[in-house]
């Protein structure tokens, strides 16, 4: 992954909203890459909505440094093999510098206070983004059109002209930084997607626990405990329920409740005997 330039957030607002032209789409600027362009910078703008362009400024640095750094650790571990640790295997660029983010205190950083993955990844992504545009305002104002490149490496003895060479290479170049900036804002919706089912599933762990049925089921296995474990399973599970008959009836629903509280008091017993 290429580092980004260190002017790039001079030169284009990072905050300015991106016009998609929706009322009129064939007056679109930048023709059948609007779309793709207004949903990835909107991405990134959500992500790193409150910054301030020096705080960007900053990320930007730092994030070019980091990148540098993720791409030596790569090539150290996996091609020198150099690490007495365990090789990390690094499958994306994202992948590459999160493997670096526990090294560092991101959220500890003055010009960028409370800075998390996310943010970073937001950052370079919009800075893929803008070079995107940049380059592809470039292609349009050549005047050339891409359908006219021909892949000369297909026709056997052909050259290639310097001119044909840097037109396709800026049209590699546009696309490559189109495809990473997709990435990254992948990764970033993974971290989201991660973090909002880690929530939910905590939550609904709370529930579960202070539910009344989960109420009901630790005070009759106290009271098990406290006076019938010398009783069968059967007659302990008829004793309980004679004495909370009314609290039993409440929350359970079924036909046969000190059957059911009996298969409550065998597997507390099993777990106890853990």
């Amino acid at each position: 992954m290429s580092v980004l330039d260190p002017e790039l957030f001079d030169r284009r607002n990072p905050f300015d909203p991106y016009d998609m032209s929706l009322e009129a789409p064939l007056e679109a600027k930048h023709q059948e890459f609007t779309m793709a362009f207004g949903y990835l910078i909107g991405s990134c703008q959500e992500q790193l909505q409150g910054r301030s362009p020096a705080e960007l400024q900053f990320a930007t640095e730092f994030s070019n440094w980091l990148m540098t750094n993720a791409e030596h650790r790569f090539r150290h571990e996996s091609i020198l093999k150099l690490s007495h640790e365990k090789t990390v295997v690094f499958l994306t660029d994202p992948r590459k510098i999160l493997a670096l983010f526990e090294d560092y205190d991101l959220n500890d950083q003055v010009e960028f206070p409370n800075g998390t993955p996310e943010d970073y990844f937001a950052v370079i992504a919009l800075g893929k983004c803008f070079e995107a545009i940049e380059t592809h305002e470039r292609l349009t104002a050549s005047g050339r059109k891409e359908a006219s490149f021909m892949d000369y490496s297909l026709v056997e003895g052909a050259k290639i002209s310097l001119e044909d060479s840097l037109h396709y290479n800026a049209i590699s170049a546009r696309d490559s930084l189109i495809t990473e900036a997709r990435d990254l804002v992948a990764f970033i919706d993974g971290i989201r997607f991660s973090q909002l089912r880690s929530k939910s599933s905590g939550k609904r762990g709370a529930k579960a626990k202070n539910s009344p049925f989960a109420k009901l089921k630790r005070h009759l296995m106290a009271e098990y405990d406290e006076n019938y474990q010398h009783l069968s399973n059967r007659h302990a599970a008829s004793k309980l329920y004679n004495s909370f008959r009314d609290d039993v009836d409440k929350v359970l629903s079924t036909d046969d409740p000190s059957h059911r509280i009996s298969l409550w008091i065998g597997v507390h017993k099993k777990q106890k005997a853990l």
